[in-house]
């Protein structure tokens, strides 16, 4: 299913299950609950690698459509 990043503006797939790409990434108990307090939809998988790699959840300024 093709999704809209609600952080980035950038389209992507979801698989909206257990194999879907998302599943890989890992991310801590602090920064899943912080992505549920922005956000009530999916990443896309830049987005979510960023805040997976120290970036802020909310980015400092919304980005739309790269």
């Amino acid at each position: 299913m093709t999704k809209t990043c609600p952080r980035c503006g950038a389209s992507f797939e979801c698989l909206h299950s257990p194999q879907c790409w998302c599943a890989s990434v890992r991310l801590d108990e602090k920064t899943r609950r912080e992505l549920a307090a922005h956000y009530s939809d999916c990443l896309c998988p830049e987005c979510l690698s960023a805040i997976a790699s120290g970036a802020a959840v909310e980015p400092a300024e919304p980005l739309r459509g790269r």
